[in-house]
């Protein structure tokens, strides 16, 4: 009997504990003259009500930024909320006061292959005055990919399409290239921690074909010339206040072009990944600016 009563517990704390994992793609619109409409991804973990995960805005863009949310879900009468909370990365110049974080309340059945999340949202910036508002247009990751890959079907047993086409224009691939972060040239990407060592990993993730870098740290070379292979190396980061800049440099493209490399940054809660996609003697940065304690 203690060994039934022990399985039961076990079960019940899986069953009562388990996360459910959520994902919706489309844009955010924002109200004013413009009507700008900006690409949108949001994810985000439930369990026992609360939602916890992240937002994407600008994806793949020169404003590309990645923030915290967190919220509730009523299952009994479908409300939802989420806010966004911090930064936790940015390719946006402009200064973090100037952000303006989505905050959202509506109703969602959550089935993540079929659902919407519509409707419209607050904005406020990281003081909590207002900014511009603006409506939510998602739909559940899920379905899109059926979407998408019925299409892709249909293209690939056309015959009045050719096969170089049918690659270079494969709904599917454009679908993952949008949770992919790319570094291309004279990019930089903002990333903001709270502690005082990071471990920056940097690997060829794809085929061993001569991919040579530099790494410099607020401009000094501390990686000369290193050929890119599929073993990890390990930087370990001292990070100081203010802005530690690493820049990645091409300083050859290999045997297939361009020059990419696996990049991976962790500090003791998250993990961000990267590929930077560089020509020879083309040069990203990362930027690792230290929150007060």
């Amino acid at each position: 009997m203690k060994y039934i009563s022990t399985s039961f517990f076990l079960l019940f704390f899986f069953f009562t504990n388990a996360q459910e994992k959520y994902e919706y793609l489309g844009a955010i619109k924002l109200n004013g003259n413009d009507k700008t409409v900006i690409t949108y991804r949001l994810v985000f973990y439930e369990s026992n009500g609360k939602l916890s995960g992240y937002s994407v805005t600008d994806l793949g863009g020169a404003h590309e930024t990645k923030n915290s949310i967190s919220g509730n879900y009523n299952s009994k009468t479908k409300a939802i909320d989420f806010k966004e909370e911090s930064i936790l990365y940015t390719k946006s110049p402009l200064s973090s006061n100037t952000f303006c974080f989505v905050n959202f309340a509506g109703k969602i059945k959550l089935v993540d292959d079929s659902s919407k999340l519509t409707g419209d949202f607050k904005g406020l910036y990281q003081n909590k005055q207002k900014c511009i508002d603006g409506t939510l247009l998602l739909i559940g990751s899920n379905k899109l990919y059926k979407f998408f890959n019925k299409i892709n079907n249909k293209l690939q047993k056309s015959n009045r399409v050719d096969e170089a086409t049918k690659k270079k224009v494969n709904p599917l691939r454009v679908m993952d290239s949008l949770k992919v972060n790319n570094l291309i040239k004279d990019q930089n990407l903002t990333v903001f921690t709270k502690f005082s060592t990071m471990e920056l990993i940097l690997w060829d993730s794809e085929v061993e074909d001569g991919d040579i870098i530099n790494v410099y740290n607020n401009d000094i070379l501390v990686l000369k010339e290193y050929h890119l292979v599929n073993k990890r190396k390990k930087i370990n980061v001292n990070i100081e206040n203010g802005k530690n800049v690493f820049k990645i440099e091409a300083v050859s493209e290999g045997d297939l072009k361009p020059n990419t490399t696996t990049i991976q940054l962790i500090d003791s809660d998250r993990t961000f990944d990267l590929v930077s996609s560089l020509k020879k003697t083309e040069s990203a940065s990362i930027t690792i600016m230290k929150l007060d304690d």
